[in-house]
């Protein structure tokens, strides 16, 4: 039976988090989930996934991607068949991933050269956390990137109820998806196990998760621990990645540092 709950943001040791994709895959069974591994411009994780969950793949494993785009915004992306995600991924992000980036590397391609990829596919696309000023929300960067918000027309979606963000930031992206009417998302945007299902979107028994997102529908379920703990727990556990990498973070932070060029050579702005 193809599960109602779906933890539509998740992170294994493939980018930044903790969890194997095998332990993501046996948690999901476990609590009965479906679960959207989306590393940070790689997808190693979720094609992983999808293969260890076997015959029950399609209803317990979404394909996806989080991207961060050249203005440094994060882009959900999820598709139905790994195979559309291979292809997109070998097409318009693997070829500009530079060698060595890591989990906060910004791909070197506007989201607008990313958007226009995607056309081509049968996908959903969010805006991750628009309002988180410290995780390159899309609507955060506004005030350097103006064109985002007319880009927000591009999306189907907007990440409404994510398990790292504060409450302030969710009520607003929530007021956004409903004033522009947009679909919604919601996941944990959890790095460890503990977290993986305590932010879910809930569809009804037989309705196909895309249409439910693109129409705003499902309802949200948020079993996060309350307020400063669980925020405290959730960048705790990215201590262990980031701290292999103490003086690339330092130096590009401190001194904000852009590694990549805009475009690769030869593609038009």
């Amino acid at each position: 039976m193809t599960p109602t709950a779906w933890d539509l943001h998740f992170h294994t040791r493939w980018s930044d988090g903790r969890a194997t994709a095998a332990e993501t895959v046996q948690r999901a069974r476990d609590l009965d989930i479906g679960v959207a591994v989306t590393d940070h411009n790689v997808i190693d994780g979720a094609l992983e996934a999808w293969r260890l969950a076997g015959d029950e793949a399609p209803r317990r494993v979404l394909p996806g991607i989080e991207i961060t785009t050249a203005e440094r915004v994060h882009l959900l992306v999820y598709f139905r068949r790994p195979e559309a995600l291979y292809d997109f991924y070998s097409r318009a992000v693997g070829p500009w991933r530079p060698r060595g980036a890591t989990a906060t590397t910004a791909l070197p391609r506007p989201a607008a050269h990313l958007l226009e990829d995607l056309r081509r596919y049968d996908h959903v696309t969010a805006a991750a956390h628009p309002y988180a000023a410290a995780k390159n929300g899309w609507l955060s960067a506004r005030a350097r990137f103006a064109h985002l918000a007319d880009l927000l027309g591009d999306l189907d979606a907007v990440e409404v109820l994510n398990g790292e963000e504060l409450d302030g930031g969710n009520a607003r992206a929530a007021d956004l998806a409903e004033a522009t009417s947009h679909g919604r998302t919601a996941g944990s945007d959890g790095h460890t196990l503990a977290e993986l299902g305590n932010v879910v979107l809930r569809t009804r028994p037989g309705d196909d998760l895309f249409e439910t997102i693109r129409a705003g529908a499902g309802g949200l379920d948020d079993a996060r621990p309350p307020g400063a703990w669980r925020l405290a727990a959730a960048h705790a556990a990215k201590v262990p990645y980031f701290a292999t990498r103490p003086f690339r973070f330092a130096y590009r932070y401190a001194l904000r540092v852009e590694e990549l060029t805009l475009e690769r050579p030869g593609e038009a702005p």
